[in-house]
């Protein structure tokens, strides 16, 4: 797949393009390694689109998606572009679950986001942070707490309703 060609085709409206772009991640023609190599030839907007359909896929099928994946959405946490931060910050709250192991450095950045971003922002690092507390390995670490703290603090209700998730699911696991 020429993802370059399709991303600048004028042609094609947005939603076929990330449809187009789904199909291909989904059927492995599309890897994150193919994205590595083309990111730095690409726009926001356009990473965007891409972030955008592998949080779609992610979403229905994470057990496709490797440490890369994790690693490649880590790095757009921190974007400028807010869809490009939300749709990063989804992709990991979705595969999460997979690499317990490897969440630390992107904890810090998600909780930066959810403490300074805009309502969309706040409300992904929500999610995703609400998707990590549930992993075992971060169920009774400070974690908890933090958002805790980011839940009371947060006035948008369906950033708060991120957290209250979140937090209930694992105040169960903390008992068990």
């Amino acid at each position: 797949m020429d993802i370059i060609k399709l991303l600048k085709d004028k042609t094609k409206k947005p939603i076929k393009k990330r449809m187009a772009i789904e199909d291909a991640l989904s059927g492995g023609i599309l890897t994150v390694d193919d994205l590595a190599d083309i990111k730095d030839n690409i726009n926001e907007k356009e990473i965007g689109l891409i972030l955008e359909a592998a949080e779609a896929v992610t979403n229905t099928n994470p057990a496709i998606f490797n440490l890369k994946w994790l690693k490649f959405a880590e790095e757009y946490v921190v974007s400028k572009n807010n869809t490009v931060k939300r749709e990063a910050s989804r992709i990991i709250g979705n595969i999460a679950h997979l690499f317990p192991d490897d969440l630390e450095s992107v904890i810090p950045k998600l909780i930066a986001n959810a403490e300074e971003g805009g309502t969309v922002v706040r409300w992904s690092g929500a999610y995703a942070l609400a998707k990590i507390i549930l992993v075992p390995a971060y169920i009774n670490t400070d974690l908890y707490d933090v958002m805790m703290f980011l839940f009371d603090k947060e006035e948008n209700n369906g950033a708060k309703n991120q957290y209250l998730s979140g937090l209930k699911k694992a105040k169960e696991l903390r008992k068990t």
